[in-house]
């Protein structure tokens, strides 16, 4: 008996219809628009202070989320 596991067998979704994609591409134009806004209003969190926390994750003395304090 071979226990070596076999490869997953990909499985492909089918094609966005061309409505699927107009709503993809309405959602997507709409986060990246609220993105800029934060950005903008300087609602933004160093990558230092999100490193510092992911490192943390898991240990006895994780942070707290961090937030931009706006």
């Amino acid at each position: 008996m071979n226990d070596t596991p076999r490869p997953a067998e990909k499985v492909e979704s089918p094609p966005e219809t061309e409505e699927e994609i107009k709503h993809r591409l309405a959602w997507e134009a709409e986060m990246i628009a609220e993105a800029d806004a934060d950005i903008a209003a300087g609602r933004l969190v160093d990558s230092a202070d999100v490193d510092a926390w992911i490192d943390s994750l898991g240990t006895d003395h994780e942070l707290p989320v961090p937030y931009s304090g706006r």
